[in-house]
């Protein structure tokens, strides 16, 4: 097991949320048997199906679980919330919202290159998610990729062009892709 899910593990059994504590343990123990459900369904994986839909996991216990790591990561806990995230990446990889969620919990816990992959997930699910990309830009600059960083911090402002919601990441973009072209 990822040592940070372990520390994971740890943290969850003295959590005093019942609740919380039966989630996140369900969770480990589903990211546990991964390598044998990847192995069992590798015919239907190919095929574009998620392993919640060979597992007949409810879409319900996947959103449960997604909105608790977002709980639990607007309350700063990205430890508590990693393991939630993995598991929806992993059983539902379809959607990019939740291999933004993983990578965001494990940026926070700085695991930049390991943040890298689920970001590059999300942005190959959805390649017009400004936020994937300046993110995935985050963590190319903090594993030492300065050209593929400079890409993403550009492609990032094209996205953000044009759209006011997004104008505060175009102008962090900016800034960024300006300082690496500085240095």
């Amino acid at each position: 097991m990822n040592p940070l899910l372990a520390d994971a593990a740890i943290a969850a059994n003295h959590c005093p949320d019942t609740g919380v504590r039966e989630l996140i343990s369900s969770a480990l123990r589903a990211l546990e048997q991964l390598p044998q459900h990847l192995e069992t369904w590798q015919a239907a994986l190919a095929q574009d199906r998620t392993l919640a839909d060979c597992l007949l996991i409810k879409a319900e216990q996947l959103a449960q679980s997604k909105l608790l790591a977002c709980t639990l990561c607007d309350r700063g806990d990205f430890l508590l919330a990693l393991p939630l995230a993995v598991y929806c990446a992993s059983f539902a990889h379809d959607d990019p919202d939740h291999s933004f969620l993983a990578g965001a919990c494990l940026q926070r816990l700085g695991q930049p290159a390991a943040a890298a992959h689920f970001y590059r997930i999300a942005l190959q699910l959805d390649e017009t998610d400004a936020a994937s990309a300046y993110r995935l830009g985050e963590c190319l600059e903090a594993t030492g990729n300065r050209d593929a960083a400079c890409h993403l911090y550009q492609w990032t402002v094209e996205l953000a062009r044009g759209n006011f919601s997004l104008r505060r990441l175009q102008d962090m973009a900016g800034k960024r892709l300006e300082a690496l072209r500085i240095t």
